[in-house]
Formats: C-alpha cells, sequence, structure tokens
C-alpha cells in the first residue's frame, strides 16, 4: 500500500521518493541449490498515462527489503525520459503484485 509520494507532479529525469507499506513484498524470491539466489522482492514502478493508456517503468533504488507483514518501506525512482505529459497513475508492484495506484501527473521541465 502506497502511504506518501514526495510529489504528486513528475518530471522526465528526476528522481522522487514513494513510502508505503509492504513495497517489497511477502516473499524474498528464489533458490536453485548452492549455484543460485535470486531475490525477486524489489519494488517496480509503473507510470500509466491516463489518456492513452501507455506505461511506463521507473527505475527503482535505495529500496527497503524488509518482507516483514505490514513493514513500512520507500524505494527512489527516477522518471524516464520521454514519458507522456498529463494525468496519469502510478502503482507499485511488488514480486508481480500491484498496489492500488495514486493519481500523479507529469510535466514537462
Amino acid at each position: 500500500m502506497i502511504t506518501a509520494l514526495s510529489n504528486t507532479t513528475l518530471t522526465a529525469g528526476s528522481s522522487y521518493t514513494v513510502t508505503g507499506k509492504q513495497l517489497s513484498g511477502l516473499t524474498q524470491g528464489a533458490s536453485f541449490g548452492d549455484d543460485e539466489q535470486a531475490d525477486t522482492n524489489f519494488p517496480l514502478v509503473r507510470i500509466t498515462n491516463t489518456s492513452m493508456s501507455n506505461v511506463f517503468y521507473a527505475p527503482t533504488s535505495g529500496f527497503s527489503r524488509s518482507i516483514a507483514p505490514g513493514a513500512a518501506s520507500s524505494t527512489s525512482f527516477s522518471v524516464p525520459a520521454g514519458i507522456e505529459t498529463g494525468a496519469a497513475s502510478l502503482a507499485v508492484i511488488a514480486n508481480g503484485v500491484a498496489f492500488d495506484p495514486v493519481s500523479v501527473t507529469v510535466a514537462t521541465h
């Protein structure tokens, strides 16, 4: 669940922080014997343009890795270049499950 967004007006090339609960999901991933330990619990940020329905993904960094139920967490994300401007929705996805989106506006510089 998203509880706060550092700014609801986003600009391409800028970075923002989103906070919430369980942004890293409830599981940590998969393992393959002693060969591989692959975490899958990093948050993805998806921005969907409201009028065109085009989807853009924003790279995330500095995210919390706690999977404790109800754990407060946060992640920083960078709005990609070439993103469409106007009304949009922003959702965080963890382990393939999208949280309810929040409304944002993507503005020009």
